[in-house]
């Protein structure tokens, strides 16, 4: 069993990036990863907790690893990017 998907120690964790590449491909690739730290960022451009990427203005195609655990305003995710709510995961 592979403790890191179960431990509690953290509650970051980055993206493989066989599925980020999957999910890249799906919607035309993304812009900004809004909840990231310099070693697991997935797009030049990214937000880190220090920055509080839910306080930012989002735009593009977004994409998002939130913390495990966390509440996350699905109204942010839509406001942020209301011309497709259908690209939520």
């Amino acid at each position: 069993m592979n403790r890191v998907h179960f431990s509690s120690e953290s509650e970051e964790y980055a993206t493989p990036n066989w599925l980020f590449d999957l999910l890249e491909d799906e919607v035309g690739g993304f812009d900004i990863d809004v909840c990231a730290t310099a070693q697991n960022a997935k797009c030049k451009r990214f937000f880190t907790k220090a920055i509080d990427g839910l306080k930012q203005k989002w735009e593009g195609n977004i994409f998002g690893n939130f913390p495990y655990g966390q509440q996350v305003s699905v109204a942010k995710i839509i406001d942020a990017n209301p011309a497709s709510p259908d690209q939520l995961l």
